[in-house]
């Protein structure tokens, strides 16, 4: 049988009602009293009501995650940051409480609204995204994971993206690539306006031109059709095309495939940089460099975040989390394009 209250107060020797005050704090009990109580509770393996919980707390020990889910290959990206949350959260002894539905606002309202929540993690941004007046009108702890064009003063945790885009152009420029192709996200990531899709294109775009450097891109759809759309469109658009820049984990194998059915070799005949996590630039054939983007822990950081807000802590306006360079197979541009290579090898 479980444990009840009636059990603790007679292993306290106090009353039912003494009990209850201890656990609700509506009224003042004796230090003495009170650590009896919480002796007894202890002693017996007591699990109070989460509701008795959350009365003298006032909070429910209950974070949100706002996370539309986008089904296809783009929610096996999703999942390693919903893992490391759960991880991360549970760590900090809270729960996680998903809000993956398309109407993001009113899942929002109603468990802010109800106090069904401590606070709510924001994730999936977009630049203009509604969610961001709705969140700072209700007025919870909110961490903001990713940067929109108005953040109204919510603090955010994201990746250094411009350091990113640096990062890329300067290794391509030292190795004298002078004409780079970006490869982004999926069509649908920009129809959304998806903060991230576009923070990083611009990034990298900015940081090509700032150093003399060409660069065209186009986004790619997951999908061995889609990749071969994408590169075809960059090679259409400049056909001295030396080096790629890939900011899309899921097409990485079917990018190197694609120019390998092209005749163009990676690192050999053509430099690639993946943005990415590490395990996704080293599961590919060969091993790209890339900049690491620690996905895992920029969730662990969010979560650490709002436990910290939810505990009455100022937060900085913006933590931005610094990716790395690595550098594990790279050339210099040759002279023959990869144009040149894809007619050669049909003869």
């Amino acid at each position: 049988m479980p444990v009840t209250i009636a059990d603790v107060a007679k292993h306290a020797g106090v009353s039912r009602s003494t009990v209850s005050y201890v656990l609700s704090g509506k009224r003042s009990i004796s230090t003495k009293t009170a650590r009896r109580v919480e002796e007894s509770i202890k002693a017996l393996g007591f699990r109070p009501h989460l509701g008795a919980q959350s009365i003298r707390t006032r909070r429910t020990g209950v974070i949100a995650m706002a996370l539309p889910m986008v089904y296809g290959p783009h929610n096996q990206v999703q999942m390693p940051y919903v893992w490391a949350a759960l991880s991360a959260a549970q760590n900090s002894g809270l729960k996680i409480l998903m809000l993956t539905d398309d109407d993001g606002e009113a899942a929002i309202r109603d468990v802010v609204g109800g106090a069904l929540v401590d606070g709510v993690m924001l994730m999936e941004v977009q630049r203009s995204d509604p969610r961001i007046p709705l969140l700072t009108e209700l007025g919870c702890p909110v961490v903001v994971v990713g940067t929109p064009d108005d953040p109204h003063e919510l603090p955010r945790v994201d990746f250094d993206f411009e350091w990113a885009g640096r990062a890329c152009a300067e290794h391509l420029r030292d190795l004298g690539h002078t004409t780079v192709g970006y490869l982004g996200q999926a069509p649908e990531a920009f129809g959304r306006d998806v903060a991230y899709a576009v923070r990083e294109r611009e990034a990298v775009l900015s940081a090509l031109a700032d150093r003399g450097q060409r660069g065209v891109w186009a986004a790619c759809e997951p999908t061995p059709g889609g990749v071969v759309r994408a590169l075809d469109s960059l090679l259409a658009l400049e056909p001295d095309l030396t080096a790629l820049i890939v900011y899309n984990e899921r097409v990485l194998p079917m990018v190197v495939d694609r120019l390998s059915g092209l005749g163009a070799r990676v690192p050999g005949d053509i430099s690639l940089i993946a943005i990415c996590p590490d395990d996704e630039a080293e599961r590919c054939t060969p091993p790209l460099t890339s900049v690491s983007l620690p996905a895992e822990e920029l969730a662990r950081v969010a979560v650490g975040l709002l436990a910290r807000r939810i505990e009455g802590e100022d937060l900085p306006a913006v933590t931005l989390l610094a990716p790395a360079l690595k550098v594990r197979a790279s050339t210099g541009p040759r002279r023959d394009t990869v144009q040149d290579r894809a007619k050669n090898s049909q003869r």
